[in-house]
């Protein structure tokens, strides 16, 4: 079997089992920062594969869309429901720092390694800090968001 659609059905695999581990009581929570980062993530991957910055050449779909059906409908989004649901309450900058740091990082560092070895993942004009850039701006958005929506800073 080749290693690219391996790597899909693994991250397919693990996704949903991670769905498991979302709290019972936050279920409502979570569907919203499902859907909200779905509709963000759509149209930043549509841009970037419609300005040529990067290519999906193995990818579900293939004949819809441009863009990694995995990743950008699936995956981030479900990250981007941990990062919200378990982001520190805490007032300290740093810990908030790193904590969005660690999760931008965490999900750069493996496209990286994936755009190197297999066909996942093209990037044509795209940089890895690109990607790191984004994803750091995506999960603050969708964490400003959250936090609107649920009236979390009146709490």
């Amino acid at each position: 079997m080749k290693i690219d659609p391996l790597i899909l059905y693994t991250l397919y695999g693990c996704t949903f089992i991670s769905l498991a581990f979302i709290p019972k009581d936050k279920l409502r929570e979570a569907s919203i920062i499902f859907l909200f980062q779905q509709c963000v993530t759509w149209f930043a991957g549509i841009l970037a594969v419609g300005f040529n910055l990067l290519e999906y050449p193995v990818r579900e779909l293939a004949k819809v869309n441009g863009t990694s059906f995995l990743y950008e409908f699936f995956l981030y989004p479900v990250v981007t429901i941990f990062f919200c649901l378990f982001y520190p309450k805490t007032n300290s900058i740093w810990r908030k720092l790193i904590y969005i740091s660690a999760f931008t990082t965490g999900l750069t560092l493996p496209e990286v390694i994936i755009e190197k070895y297999t066909n996942l993942i093209m990037y044509i004009n795209w940089k890895w800090y690109y990607t790191w850039a984004s994803v750091y701006a995506t999960l603050f958005l969708a964490g400003i968001f959250y936090k609107w929506y649920f009236k979390l800073n009146s709490r």
